[in-house]
């Protein structure tokens, strides 16, 4: 007979879920966060692609045993899952023409296990508990990463990762995120010394990095959470009015501005005027080839480029990654689950300011940037967004789940809530 259970050991084991699933989303992260500087999978395995899989697969197994022991099941939105999928299919159909099936197939193998997992852990938390998970663990990723490659910035360089060799504008994003979370924080109402401590830290971690593109896009997302508070705190003025005069001294007074602007010289094959040539090179591709429509595969990291004293060229946007991956039919695909995704989350007002602000950074990030669709961190926020808003519904066990969990946003995939007996 099905006793009821006290209310502390039911507390702990809330907490134990919860520390569960932070630690399942830093395992996560570590396996899609780049473990070489400037090598992409081609199809061959070795001990790094082994030790990533084995992580993926790791977590993905955690994950499920926390759905299993889960006392409640929450509703996932379907219908950006399915977008996913057929982008994915695409660009297998192109893979399949352009005879590079096995990168790309494992590509869509890893892009596959990562959005089941995420699937998993949105369908064990309510929303709001999902996205405060997700940012603690990359947080945690991103402080680490940060503090340990601080010796690049004493050396007179960018903020990059040493104990995982990746990129100033790999390592802003794993800043960015929790950087707007704690200023969400501070500008509702709800500062504490810590968070207060967040937002400072991590904001002088994103600007070390000197990534211009996501510097755009912290700036656009800050804009968004000020724009969403109702009542301003006394506080956040005497902060908003006391920034101008800081910032114009910085800008006027010190070489932050002018390096930003000019950063690496006008030779470096990273400057957006490189960018274009690789771009110029997908956007080209002929009309009445198949390539044109259905891309070459999730492989293509690449393009060959000439009249240049470089050969080749990375595509560093997700848009063109999409053209040259999936074609024009996956990124139509891609734009519209983009464009739904975003409309959804602002059709919930205020209460979604901080989904609202990943959103656009992510998305003014993707523009010079890979990583929308790919095994990384920029596609783990994202199809964590997109999953957690789904249609107003009532579970079988009659409870209706909290309003603040849902918006619209196409089909659902429905788990069942249930109640455990102990």
């Amino acid at each position: 007979m099905p006793t009821s259970r006290s209310g502390p050991p039911v507390l702990g084991e809330a907490k134990a879920r919860t520390a569960s699933a932070i630690s399942i989303w830093i395992v996560l992260i570590i396996s899609v966060t780049a473990w070489r500087k400037g090598a992409y999978f081609e199809g061959a395995f070795d001990t790094v692609v082994v030790a990533k899989a084995a992580l993926q697969g790791g977590a993905f197994a955690m994950a499920l045993l926390l759905r299993k022991v889960s006392p409640t099941a929450y509703p996932v939105a379907g219908g950006p899952l399915l977008a996913v999928l057929a982008v994915l299919a695409v660009s297998m159909i192109g893979a399949l023409q352009a005879g590079g099936t096995t990168a790309s197939g494992v590509l869509v193998v890893r892009i596959v296990l990562l959005m089941v997992t995420v699937v998993l852990l949105v369908s064990v938390f309510p929303r709001e508990h999902v996205l405060r998970q997700l940012v603690i663990a990359i947080g945690v990723v991103g402080a680490v990463l940060a503090i340990t490659g601080a010796g690049t910035v004493a050396a007179g360089g960018r903020l990059e990762g040493t104990l995982l060799p990746i990129s100033p504008n790999e390592l802003v994003l794993l800043c960015a995120v929790p950087a707007l979370a704690a200023i969400h924080r501070v500008l509702s109402g709800h500062a504490t010394i810590g968070a207060v401590v967040a937002a400072v830290a991590y904001t002088l971690a994103c600007v070390a990095t000197q990534s211009r593109t996501a510097l755009l896009g912290v700036a656009v997302a800050i804009v968004v959470l000020v724009l969403s508070i109702r009542t301003i705190q006394r506080y956040v003025v005497v902060v908003m009015v006391a920034s101008v005069p800081a910032l114009f001294v910085v800008a006027a007074y010190t070489p932050l501005l002018g390096s930003l602007l000019n950063r690496e010289g006008s030779t470096s094959n990273l400057t957006l005027n490189s960018r274009t040539i690789a771009w110029q090179v997908v956007l080209q591709t002929p009309v009445e080839s198949l390539q044109k429509w259905v891309g070459a595969g999730m492989s293509v990291k690449t393009v060959n480029v000439r009249g240049q004293y470089w050969n080749e060229q990375v595509l560093d946007s997700s848009w063109v990654s999409a053209l040259a991956q999936t074609g024009v039919i996956g990124t139509a695909i891609l734009a519209v689950l983009v464009t739904a995704v975003l409309v959804a989350t602002m059709r919930g007002g205020r209460r979604n300011a901080l989904p609202v602000a990943l959103l656009v950074f992510l998305l003014i990030r993707a523009f010079l940037e890979t990583g929308l669709v790919d095994a990384s961190v920029t596609f783990i926020v994202f199809i964590s967004l997109a999953s957690t808003f789904v249609p107003t519904s009532v579970p079988a066990s009659g409870r209706v789940l909290p309003s603040d969990h849902l918006a619209p946003a196409g089909p659902s995939i429905r788990y069942g809530t249930h109640q455990k007996a102990s």
